[in-house]
């Protein structure tokens, strides 16, 4: 019997069969092949409801790495229904979930936000200005001679025009200096990790001490991070004899320190354009690089924190992103 005779009895009997899909399975049989069966879909795609829309919502304030598939094997689970992953990106979409980069802050442990906003609300309801604050830190530089973005030509099929030589092993050095709104002092280069002995003499004694006498003779308040070296017996005792006035600030505040994006942008001239290439050259990169931290430079990073100490009261002590 032909499909469309098959398909005409069928409709006799008041079942389903197209010609065309009857005769699909009649070449099935004759080739041996098992016929699998399929109901009919009505109304398309399982349509989404608000309820689904506020899992999905709930499961991304819960977890904002969660993709499509695990949300559509979450669906799944809970209400026993399989949405397609169109439906899913256009639904979280919809609910202003967005793709992006991650932004990575400092971590800030609950004793310290306290303490952050305490800070910081004093700040702002005094008007602090820090005409007469020495922002001081440290910070480790890696010999890196390339940018962190570039442009190739997307007909270029050279495989080589997309890679970059890095080093394995970089050379480093440790670096030192302070800011205030009066200029800075000279920038520190050494090697190796330093202690509290050499902290105090070379740095403290050295190099701070003598600077905060010719720039701040009326007055000053100096600033250091809780690194143990600044909050030993031997620091401490220093900073007591000689006279300098260590200004406490907040423990897990980079933000709070403007010299951290003073080192951010020393860091990308280095890459981009001094491009070292050894020891020598990267300690050159960071002196010339020094030669052009001004008064105005430091007063402009400083001035900043105007912008810092807003937010850090809005997040309630947590993390500003700046």
């Amino acid at each position: 019997m032909r499909p469309g005779a098959i398909a005409n009895t069928l409709a006799k009997e008041g079942l389903p069969g197209h010609r065309t899909t009857v005769g699909k399975h009649v070449r099935a049989l004759d080739q041996g092949k098992p016929i699998i069966y399929r109901p009919p879909r009505f109304g398309g795609q399982v349509k989404m409801t608000p309820e689904h829309d506020k899992f999905i919502d709930a499961q991304l304030r819960e977890n904002d790495e969660l993709t499509s598939v695990d949300l559509q094997k979450l669906l799944r689970d809970t209400f026993g229904l399989d949405f397609s992953k169109s439906v899913i990106k256009r639904h979280r979409y919809n609910m202003g979930w967005v793709r992006s980069g991650p932004r990575y802050c400092q971590v800030i442990r609950e004793p310290n936000r306290v303490y952050r906003l305490a800070q910081c609300k004093e700040w702002s309801e005094s008007g602090e200005t820090f005409d007469d604050v020495i922002f001081t830190d440290e910070s480790l530089i890696m010999l890196d001679n390339h940018a962190k973005l570039c442009f190739r030509n997307k007909w270029d099929k050279v495989v080589q025009a997309k890679l970059k030589p890095r080093f394995k092993h970089p050379v480093k050095v440790y670096i030192w200096a302070g800011i205030s709104k009066r200029g800075a002092t000279r920038v520190l280069i050494f090697t190796g990790i330093m202690d509290s002995v050499s902290y105090v003499n070379e740095i403290l004694h050295r190099t701070l001490r003598p600077w905060i006498q010719k720039v701040f003779p009326n007055g000053h308040r100096f600033q250091q991070d809780n690194d143990p070296k600044h909050c030993s017996k031997f620091t401490r005792s220093y900073l007591q004899n000689h006279g300098v006035n260590w200004y406490r600030t907040s423990a897990e505040s980079p933000d709070l320190n403007p010299i951290e994006n003073l080192w951010a942008e020393l860091k990308h001239h280095l890459r981009k354009t001094v491009k070292p290439r050894n020891q020598a050259e990267l300690v050159n990169g960071i002196l010339q690089f020094w030669k052009g931290v001004d008064e105005e430079k430091c007063q402009r990073y400083i001035g900043h924190l105007h912008k810092v100490i807003p937010k850090v009261i809005e997040m309630n002590g947590g993390a500003s992103g700046f």
